[in-house]
């Protein structure tokens, strides 16, 4: 489904989508590798790992599910900040579950949501990762028609067809 989606689109795509609907983060970020102080709240997104999909999309491409991971981290100065954070990772869950990130793709699954205590260079924040499989199709599509693809189909029922029945035809597909 779609056309062809390289990793750093993909990146991208995604990094803006949660900052146009999260507006509160001051960052996200692929990949970080900060030896600064943080400015929070921000997320941090990574592809982990992805699997072949069940189901392939047999025109040259290569459907892959990937794991995603996406870091929420707030500062731990406010006493209220277990909850804060577990508000935002559940922001951050609501955000991405169906989310197609503005690409011609399937919807994000969410998979789950938890304390992060696989990062120590995070110990000092308060971190929870929430992680998604999202189902794409990578490569080009070998079968893709060259041109134009047609946005509106026009049918005529015999025997009022031709150009001067054009009157008659049905639209079947819109625009």
């Amino acid at each position: 489904m779609g056309d062809d989606i390289q990793l750093p689109e993909y990146h991208t795509a995604v990094e803006q989508y949660l900052k146009a609907k999260l507006p509160w983060l001051n960052s996200i970020t692929s990949y970080p590798e900060t030896e600064t102080a943080l400015t929070t709240p921000c997320a941090f997104f990574q592809v982990m790992d992805w699997d072949k999909a069940d189901k392939q999309p047999m025109n040259g491409q290569l459907g892959v599910v990937l794991k995603c991971q996406l870091i929420a981290v707030l500062g731990v100065d406010d006493p209220a900040h277990q909850l804060e954070i577990r508000q935002a990772a559940m922001a951050v869950s609501m955000a991405v579950d169906g989310a197609r990130f503005g690409l011609p793709v399937e919807p994000a699954v969410l998979v789950s949501a938890q304390p992060d205590a696989f990062n120590p260079e995070l110990d000092a924040y308060a971190a929870w990762s929430i992680e998604f499989n999202h189902r794409i199709d990578v490569g080009m599509d070998e079968y893709q028609p060259e041109g134009l693809t047609p946005t509106m189909v026009h049918v005529g029922y015999s025997p009022d067809i031709g150009g001067d029945n054009s009157d008659k035809y049905e639209q079947v597909v819109h625009e």
